[in-house]
Formats: structure tokens, C-alpha cells, sequence
């Protein structure tokens, strides 16, 4: 018997795992199983289905361990996540990585956090697992290789299975932020010479900048900029002028000009005298007019126009009355587009 399994990976199809003589009677479709995918990566991977016809390929691998009594997962489930997959054109792996706890998703990379809340008498539990608590309860976290290092064994899912099951410990799953917000570096004037007086003795009488011609006509630049664009970036005082970082950091150095690293937004704002050059008919009237009073009770409003009715032209007519008005506008396209 083989069956093919979900594993919690972008992988372009399922693979098919042989069903050892011993867990026969454990396996069931939505179960999840333990199963080697290369050399030494693991996973909890779940059943999608079971057959006996023998697959075209030689190396089979066997399913290691069953993890559960009962399938976790329905069929129906099964059905929608394989949906999922065809209509988002993503892999039936990411639907589960997305769809399921993260207690649900051992792998060879998962972290077992200690629960401190169990306490410390583990007289309840069996041999293996009571060492994995003991470790758990001195170290406060642990990976499966070092799980697998405590009880000398490959085969650990069943034990860190029950473990969870028992709130002995939880999974580890890291939030990743995969924003990084755009820097740009600003060039500022040292706060000495904001005053006249203390400026005109540093053009006039500084001997530093009357011996570096170059820094000179850079600060005179930048002075200029600044008084005619207000702040002043360091890319752009160093394309406008034709100087070189070195000269730059020279004033830098000398305490005349400093850098200051600020976050920017990458949504520019938006004149608000903008102006549409076509006008509505009279049915698109109607709707706009009805929608604008749709959105005094209610902050949703569903238009519903045949293709090519004209909705677009509404929605451009609405996006230009919320920018007039300082604010901003997501528009999202249907996938159709």
C-alpha cells in the first residue's frame, strides 16, 4: 500500500510514501504521518489519500510514524485545500502551511519552547518523554536534532507529539517581518551655524574651507539647495552639485554638515488639485449619487454593472473626491485583470 502526502513545503506536486506492514491498520487519509524528504530533513506531512497501485518510480521511501489516532484533517478539506491550490496557482503545501496550527507542523527546523505552566512533576509521563521534559525544563527550549541527540533515536515525532498534546511544551513559530521600510540620508547643517553671524565667519574666515576649494563650492551648494527646496538629500546635493562623497565627508568631519538616515514613505502623497477630464452619464450619475448616500449609513457598498457598464469611470470619480479631500485610496483589480 502507498500513499501520497501533503507536505508542508512549496513542492510542485505531492509524493508518494510506501506504507510499511506495521502501521497498516494506523493510517488514514487526513492523519498526519513522519517522513524523511531527502537526506535528513523531516516532516509531519499529512495523508491525502491511500491506493495499492505501485508507482512508476524505483526508491521508495517508507512512512516512519503514525502521529495520529484520528485524521486532524476531512476530506472535505482535503477537497477544498487542493482548490485552493488550482485557483491561487500555488502548491497544496503552502495551502497547509498556511491552514494549520503551528503545533500541527513538526519539522526537522521546529523549536519546542517548555510550557511553564506544567510545572515540574512529570511523574506521569513514560521514560523518553519524561527526558525530554527534563531537558525542556533546564534548557527552556529545544530543537528535534537535540531531542533526537537526548532519547538517541531518529524516530521522535510520537514522543514531542504527546508532549504537546499533554502541554508539556509548544511550538516555536517565528512572525518574519518582510517589510523593510526605504532609508534615504538627509543633509543637515551643524546647529552652530543656524545663525548668520557664526555662518558668514565660517565662509569668510574658516581657514579649513579656504584651503579645500571643492568643499567649498559643496557647501555653497548645499546652502543654496536648502534654502530654495528645504530639505536636502544626500543623492540628490551630490548630483545637483557634481561632488564626490569624499568631499562630502569631509564637511562631515569638519562638523560643518551632518547626515541624518530617515525612513521614507514609498506611497507619495498625492496633489489634491487633480482634476478628471471626462464626465459621467447620466446612469453613472444616478450611481454615484446613490452610492455617496449608501456610504452615510454604511461603510461598504457593493456597485453591480455587466462588463464594460462603466463602474471603472464611478470608482475614478470617487478615488479623485478622497484625495481632493488629503486622504488616500487602495484600489485592488480582480485577478480577471
Amino acid at each position: 500500500m502507498y500513499a501520497e502526502i501533503v507536505i508542508p513545503l512549496a513542492l510542485p506536486l505531492n509524493y508518494t510514501w510506501a506504507i510499511p506492514s506495521h502501521l497498516l491498520e494506523s493510517v488514514r487519509p487526513g492523519c498526519r504521518v513522519e517522513v524523511n524528504l531527502g537526506k535528513n530533513k523531516k516532516y509531519a506531512g499529512i495523508i491525502k489519500k491511500i491506493f495499492d497501485k505501485v508507482p512508476e518510480f524505483k526508491d521508495i521511501k517508507e512512512i516512519l510514524n503514525v502521529l495520529d489516532e484520528e485524521p486532524i484533517v476531512f476530506e472535505q478539506q482535503l477537497k477544498l485545500w487542493e482548490w485552493i491550490a488550482s485557483y491561487y496557482m500555488c502548491t497544496e503545501g503552502e495551502v497547509m502551511s498556511a491552514a494549520l496550527p503551528a503545533h500541527f507542523k513538526l519539522s526537522s527546523e521546529t523549536v519546542l519552547i517548555f510550557n511553564e505552566e506544567a510545572g515540574d512533576d512529570f511523574t506521569e509521563l513514560g521514560n523518553e518523554e519524561f527526558l525530554v521534559a527534563e531537558a525542556l525544563l533546564i534548557k527552556k527550549e529545544l530543537k528535534l536534532s537535540e531531542v533526537q541527540q537526548i532519547l538517541d533515536a531518529s524516530h521522535v515525532y510520537p514522543i514531542i507529539n504527546r508532549l504537546i498534546q499533554k502541554k508539556i511544551c509548544y511550538v516555536w513559530e517565528a512572525l518574519k517581518e518582510t517589510y523593510n521600510p526605504k532609508k534615504e540620508s538627509y543633509v543637515l547643517l551643524n546647529p552652530d551655524y543656524h545663525n548668520e553671524w557664526p555662518l558668514e565667519r565660517l565662509l569668510n574666515e574658516d581657514k579649513r574651507l579656504q584651503k579645500a576649494e571643492k568643499q567649498m563650492e559643496l557647501l555653497l551648494s548645499f546652502l543654496h539647495y536648502e534654502k530654495t527646496e528645504g530639505e536636502v538629500t544626500k543623492s540628490n546635493l551630490l548630483k545637483k552639485s557634481g561632488a564626490s562623497d569624499a568631499q562630502l565627508k569631509g564637511l562631515v568631519d569638519k562638523g560643518i554638515l551632518r547626515l541624518e538616515k530617515r525612513n521614507i514613505d514609498r506611497i507619495k502623497l498625492l496633489p489634491k488639485d487633480i482634476h478628471i477630464r471626462f464626465e459621467l452619464s447620466e446612469q453613472q450619475k444616478k450611481a454615484l449619487e446613490e452610492i455617496m448616500a449608501n456610504f452615510k449609513e454604511k461603510n461598504v457598498c457593493l456597485l453591480h454593472g455587466v462588463t464594460s457598464s462603466g463602474k471603472t469611470e464611478i470608482y475614478i470619480h470617487l478615488i479623485e473626491q478622497y484625495i481632493k479631500l488629503g486622504k488616500q485610496v487602495l484600489y485592488l483589480l480582480p485577478e480577471i485583470a
